[in-house]
């Protein structure tokens, strides 16, 4: 066993003493990770799928199913979709490679009958790439459910959370 000072962070064994240890880490930057979808139980996706485009912001990716069950709903900054990329070009503070103005979202909404949504719960933690505050006053004039008003934190984050229409929590953050 190793001693204390010869432990890695979060207090495991460095590399070399585990084999196997850090084995997701090398995964993770061979296979090149870089999103995640989270998957939101709704009991009507119609309903959230509206929500998310019309009260959020989001755009409809896609619905599926008849009736639909499964949808997705994205933004993406300008310049980084395919269809859109052309229109980014001279857009003020949108410089090639520039990953200030933020990631892509996917949000993927999956319809589940009403007594398994309410036993499901989720959050999901959204970077936003400016004016954190604005965005609060924006949804707070359509009548969001702000459950945590905006609060600047010891770790960097302005963030503030609401809760959609079937419960789950959306957690909005900047950098301060």
């Amino acid at each position: 066993m190793a001693a204390d000072g010869e432990r890695g962070p979060l207090g495991l064994p460095r590399r070399s003493e585990a084999p196997g240890v850090g084995v997701a880490i090398d995964l993770g930057t061979r296979h090149r990770f870089h999103g995640i979808q989270p998957v939101l139980p709704v009991s009507d996706v119609t309903r959230a799928a509206r929500y998310f485009r019309e009260v959020l912001g989001f755009e409809l990716d896609f619905i599926a199913g008849e009736p639909p069950s499964y949808a997705r709903v994205k933004h993406v900054p300008p310049g980084d979709d395919p269809v859109d990329a052309s229109l980014a070009v001279g857009l003020p503070g949108v410089l090639p490679g520039d990953h200030s103005r933020g990631d892509a979202v996917y949000i993927r909404l999956w319809q589940c009958n009403a007594r398994e949504t309410r036993q499901w719960r989720g959050e999901i933690v959204i970077h936003v790439g400016r004016d954190i505050d604005g965005l609060h006053a924006a949804y707070v004039k359509r009548g969001v459910e702000v459950t945590e008003p905006p609060t600047s934190q010891p770790w960097g984050l302005r963030e503030f959370a609401i809760r959609e229409p079937d419960g789950h929590v959306l957690r909005f953050c900047g950098y301060l």
